[in-house]
């Protein structure tokens, strides 16, 4: 039985390989980044770390990496960034030597996929060993939580309702909450709480019920409506305007599920993990649609989002077609 009176957990010990993987990018360079902490101590640390990336992904020159002793540390590590773009020849090679790797090295992978081929031998044996661990997005009650760790470094507090509304504005994506967060903890000053009003006041507010506005136009499937609302948001990032109308969208979906498992209205805003001040609304906007609509539209957000990543259509255009697309015309 592990010891009840222990206040201190140690932290786990470091191995050899890891996979990290998962839209949330932010999250997956800061598990990067608490490897090197851990791992690249002394003075050496520059020494001892190496970073392969896309248009250099080269098992040999990888593995000859790993294979190499770490300068006056017990641990050397090497990142391969973009992981998903191993070919499959180089994958096979780093397979064979996860199976045997070096017990002085952290060979890291890093991927902002969402998904890794569990059919492939390479991840069969990184499940298998225990290396892979994926980032998803987080939902309000996570964000909340980090909310208060961050405005705590501080010396401040923040409101549930204050990293509600933060939440809603950064479509729940963890390095845009943030983002948005330390704007909000500079514009506060010395005040020791942040509260909605902090939000309202740093001009926050306008944008965060602009973008619920233009959701709402999209549930209605008010197509002037919404290109009207998108114009006054266009000077936004797109992706952060995407981020917003998925999350929402994200959300419906999750009320119906929670609508056909039989589950009680009143007890549903507590189960969504939203703020309960914002359930009604949330609950009204799932009605205007069923459940196929919702999953179409979650493919057209992801569609749109690759579109604007590669640059093949001008953002307003891919915006304005997407808006469309949602509202139910080109269908």
């Amino acid at each position: 039985m592990p010891d009840k009176a222990q206040k201190t957990i140690k932290p786990l010990p470091l191995k050899p390989i890891y996979y990290f993987y998962g839209v949330e990018d932010l999250l997956v360079e800061e598990a990067v980044d608490d490897i090197k902490a851990r791992a690249l101590t002394g003075g050496m640390a520059a020494l001892n770390f190496q970073v392969f990336s896309k248009g250099g992904l080269d098992a040999e020159a990888i593995i000859s990496a790993a294979l190499t002793m770490p300068a006056f540390s017990e641990w050397r590590v090497v990142l391969i960034k973009d992981a998903e773009a191993l070919k499959i020849t180089d994958a096979r090679l780093l397979t064979d030597y996860i199976k045997a790797p070096s017990p002085s090295t952290c060979l890291i992978f890093a991927s902002n996929s969402a998904k890794v081929d569990r059919k492939t031998e390479l991840i069969k044996f990184l499940e298998k060993g225990g290396y892979l661990r994926a980032f998803g997005r987080l939902g309000d009650r996570e964000l909340i939580s980090r909310a208060r760790k961050e405005a705590a470094r501080e010396g401040k507090a923040i409101t549930d309702g204050a990293a509600q509304k933060l939440a809603a504005l950064s479509g729940g994506k963890l390095r845009d909450f943030k983002g948005e967060l330390e704007k909000i903890i500079l514009f506060a000053g010395d005040k020791a709480v942040i509260d909605v009003s902090d939000v309202e006041d740093a001009g926050l507010d306008c944008r965060e019920e602009t973008l619920f506005g233009l959701s709402d136009a999209i549930g209605s499937k008010d197509i002037k409506t919404a290109l009207r609302i998108y114009g006054k948001v266009s000077n936004e990032p797109p992706l952060m305007v995407i981020g917003a109308i998925a999350r929402q969208i994200r959300i419906l979906l999750k009320i119906k599920a929670l609508e056909r498992g039989g589950v009680d209205r009143s007890g549903m805003a507590g189960q969504l993990g939203i703020f309960p001040g914002h359930f009604e609304g949330y609950y009204k906007r799932s009605g205007r649609f069923v459940e196929q609509e919702l999953k179409a539209a979650l493919m057209k957000l992801r569609k749109a989002d690759v579109i604007l990543k590669t640059g093949r259509m001008p953002e307003r255009i891919a915006m304005s077609k997407l808006i469309i697309d949602l509202c139910g015309r080109g269908r």
